[in-house]
């Protein structure tokens, strides 16, 4: 007599989902609108069915065409093998991690844009029904990464100012219409060093001047 048949909580996951497949182009664009920046329906042998964007819409332009194709056809040859995996972890298991893929450029592009880098994970709606993929555009954390580079690079500046100033006797920062350098800042400025030491990321040596001639 065979053993009976249980599932397990991921089964039982996807198969509680199969009531939202109907709604999954709605479902994609609530995704799209709370948490990422592209979210796509993809029917079982892969093809994309429906697109949703944000409202900074940053992939509209590359994800033009798209309806009717393979999602695989969207990347690039090189990560290409990224969505099929993805795909087939969605099918069997029902859930997808992150990936992270290059996509191709949009017809038109300049050869010279850089590729666009977007993180898919994935969701099937059901044993049956069909998956939704969200994708994050990477480009946007990039940028708010140079962001957080360039602020830590004024304060690293701010910091070897500072101590400068302190060495010298002084009580103001030069260029900073000689503000008074209180003990508050020059704490605050401890700190972050500190703290940035700890984590491995040690700041730039302050800058040697060249002895005249």
């Amino acid at each position: 007599m065979p053993a009976p048949f249980t599932m397990t909580r991921p089964q039982a996951d996807v198969a509680e989902l199969a009531v939202l497949a109907q709604y999954a182009p709605h479902l994609a664009q609530a995704f799209a609108s709370l948490a990422c920046d592209i979210a796509l329906v993809i029917d079982r042998e892969g093809i994309i069915t429906a697109i949703a964007h944000n409202e900074a819409r940053s992939l509209a332009a590359a994800s033009q065409g798209w309806l009717g194709r393979p999602l695989s056809s969207t990347v690039t040859l090189q990560t290409r093998h990224k969505v099929e995996k993805l795909l087939a972890d969605v099918l069997a298991t029902g859930i997808a991690r992150r990936r992270e893929v290059n996509l191709e450029r949009a017809p038109g592009a300049p050869a010279a844009d850089d590729d666009i880098a977007v993180a898919y994970t994935a969701l099937r709606l059901g044993p049956d029904g069909p998956a939704l993929a969200v994708g994050q555009d990477l480009r946007t954390l990039a940028r708010m990464q140079q962001r957080f580079v360039r602020v830590q690079q004024e304060l690293e500046r701010g910091y070897v100012a500072a101590m400068a100033a302190e060495r010298a006797g002084t009580r103001a920062l030069p260029g900073l219409d000689e503000a008074p350098l209180d003990e508050a800042s020059r704490a605050a400025f401890a700190a972050w060093l500190l703290a940035e030491r700890q984590s491995g990321d040690v700041p730039p040596a302050a800058p040697r001047r060249e002895p005249e001639a």
